[in-house]
C-alpha cells in the first residue's frame, strides 16, 4: 500500500521529468512536502488538450456518483487487480488516469509490537511517478463559484523482490514509456495492464525516525537515515 509520501520536487523538476507544458497556479504556490497524508493535497500530472498538465488534487477518490467527499478518505489507494472492475474506481481508469510525482514514498514494517518507518525512493534520485487514478466531483450544494472537486488515489500492485521483505503491497511506479501508455487515452486494457505489469526502478531505502507516522511533522529531517 501508500499511506504517505513525498514530494519536494522544484518546479523545473517536475517540468523536465514529466514533460508538463502547463502548471496550475495552486500547483506553483504548494510548498514541498515530506509527508502527504491522505486528504492531502497532492500534485497529479494528467493529459490536456495543450500536452501534460501539473495540477491540484486531493488525495483520496471521491467517485463522480458519490453523495458526499467524505467516501474519499478510504479510498486514496486502488488495487491495480480490481480497477477494472470495481464501480468505485473503473470510470476513472477507464478515461481518468494520471501521474502522481514523489520523490519517495514510506511504509511501516512490524516487528514485537513496534512500527519502524522505512523512505523508500528510487536508487538513482530520480523521480518516481506512481500511477494514479483522479475523478472530478461536483458538490451540488456548494454556494460558492467552483464546486468541482478534484481528488485522486494512488493505484498499487503486490510487492516485487526486496519490497516484499517490507510489505505485501507497493505503489505503481511507472518508467517513461509506461507513463505515456499509462496517459494515452487510446490505450486499451491491455496496454494499460502492461505498463503496470513493467518492471519497477531500482529502489533504495532505509529507516526513518518515528515523526513522520505524525501528519503535523512536515521536513527533510524526515526522511534521513536514523
Amino acid at each position: 500500500m501508500c499511506g504517505r509520501y513525498a514530494n519536494f520536487l522544484a518546479e523545473q523538476d517536475l517540468i523536465d521529468a514529466f514533460s508538463v507544458a502547463v502548471i496550475a497556479d495552486d500547483v506553483r504556490l504548494l510548498p514541498p512536502s515530506w509527508n502527504i497524508a491522505p486528504t492531502g493535497r497532492a500534485v497529479i500530472v494528467r493529459t490536456g488538450s495543450d500536452g501534460k498538465v501539473a495540477e491540484l488534487a486531493r488525495w483520496g477518490l471521491v467517485p463522480s456518483w458519490a453523495k458526499d467527499p467524505s467516501i474519499g478518505v478510504r479510498m486514496f489507494n486502488a488495487r491495480a487487480e480490481t480497477i477494472a472492475e470495481k464501480p468505485s474506481y473503473r470510470t476513472a481508469f477507464a478515461k481518468r488516469r494520471c501521474l502522481v510525482p514523489a520523490n519517495g514514498y514510506y511504509e511501516w514494517t512490524a516487528s514485537g509490537g513496534t512500527k519502524t518507518p522505512h523512505y523508500i525512493h528510487d536508487a538513482t534520485g530520480s523521480p518516481l511517478a506512481f500511477a494514479g487514478l483522479y475523478e472530478v466531483w461536483r458538490d451540488k450544494t456548494a454556494a460558492d463559484d467552483d464546486p468541482w472537486l478534484v481528488t485522486c488515489s494512488i493505484v498499487t500492485v503486490a510487492a516485487r523482490d526486496d519490497m516484499r521483505a517490507i510489505h505485501d503491497r507497493q505503489p505503481a511506479m511507472l518508467g517513461t514509456d509506461e507513463r505515456d501508455a499509462w496517459l494515452d487515452p487510446a490505450s486499451d486494457r491491455s496496454d494499460l495492464e502492461s505498463a503496470l505489469a513493467a518492471p519497477t526502478p531500482e529502489l533504495a531505502w532505509h529507516t526513518v525516525g518515528a515523526g513522520v507516522g505524525n501528519v503535523r511533522n512536515n521536513g527533510p529531517e524526515l526522511i534521513g537515515p536514523v
